[in-house]
């Protein structure tokens, strides 16, 4: 999730350094042990979603690079960060699947109702930033740039494929592999009259034939994303791939890309996004493949 209420946070002004990463070490320990403990992790569960809030505060604060290796290096953190992160990808699946369902049986249109939840303006500010980076790299190509884009791991609230067709004037296809997800998203694209301009195929993004696409989004709480890179690289002739990331801190809460792996694989960055501290954690990878891909292995 990026955008919670504000709640109550560590106030890292007025403490010793050490001993506020003591503390938040101390704050990401009673997270987990709420989410791993709670059975419930619906918005339904006030208990769950308060501290989720402030967890997600919390990871926008300022952080040296001593401080965010202290942290990510912490024993109880390397051991449990990953059980965490699941549990937070489950809250935020939970929380797009009730926003999903309570939209589509909105009185008022669709998309102002989409338009009105609280994390809307976090996608569009991201969205605005992928499009700005993306439109550098095709700039050259008229036709590759209004070409359909897939958006592997749309979720069961598809905001980032809603906001790049609207702000992109572009088709996008959901690669959504979660038979709930698809039937939410499927379900909520048809109220909003966007079916044939977003569509959901249900399928894992790891087997689908991306041959037709050359600009390709990968969402953050895709697991399998060495798969998907593998897959897009056997059956795409030119991809563009836009992968969602994490830095810092807030590779607690989100999965980082390893960059030195994706160079080895013959991977190239071309750049990448700077998330905004005060709205969005998430930051996104632009590659392309600089050695053949295996299509003709």
């Amino acid at each position: 999730m990026d955008v919670y209420s504000a709640g109550s946070a560590i106030h890292t002004a007025s403490l010793p350094r050490m001993q506020v990463i003591n503390d938040f070490i101390a704050f990401i320990r009673e997270a987990n042990e709420l989410l791993q403990r709670e059975i419930d992790l619906s918005p339904a569960n006030q208990l769950v979603m308060s501290m989720i809030s402030r967890l997600s505060l919390q990871l926008r604060s300022r952080y040296l690079p001593e401080e965010v290796q202290a942290v990510l290096s912490n024993e109880y953190i390397r051991l449990h960060q990953r059980q965490l992160q699941d549990k937070l990808s489950e809250a935020e699946f939970l929380t797009e699947l009730s926003d999903s369902r309570q939209a589509s049986k909105s009185q008022e249109p669709v998309l102002d109702a989409v338009k009105g939840l609280p994390h809307w303006p976090v996608y569009v500010a991201l969205v605005r930033q992928e499009l700005s980076t993306l439109h550098r790299f095709t700039r050259e190509d008229r036709q590759s740039d209004k070409s359909p884009i897939v958006f592997v791991g749309s979720g069961p609230m598809p905001l980032s494929p809603i906001i790049l067709h609207l702000l992109g004037d572009v088709e996008v296809i959901c690669v959504e592999m979660d038979a709930v997800a698809y039937e939410a998203s499927c379900s909520l694209l048809e109220h909003m009259g966007l079916g044939n301009k977003v569509s959901v195929v249900l399928e894992n993004g790891s087997r689908f034939d991306y041959g037709s696409y050359n600009r390709i989004f990968v969402a953050s709480l895709v697991r399998n994303k060495q798969a998907v890179f593998e897959q897009i690289n056997r059956t795409s002739p030119s991809p563009l791939v836009a992968v969602r990331t994490a830095e810092g801190m807030k590779q607690i809460m989100y999965e980082a890309i390893d960059e030195t792996q994706l160079q080895s694989q013959g991977w190239r960055i071309l750049g990448r996004t700077i998330p905004d501290e005060n709205l969005v954690i998430n930051s996104t990878l632009f590659l392309e493949h600089a050695a053949p891909h295996s299509m003709l292995d």
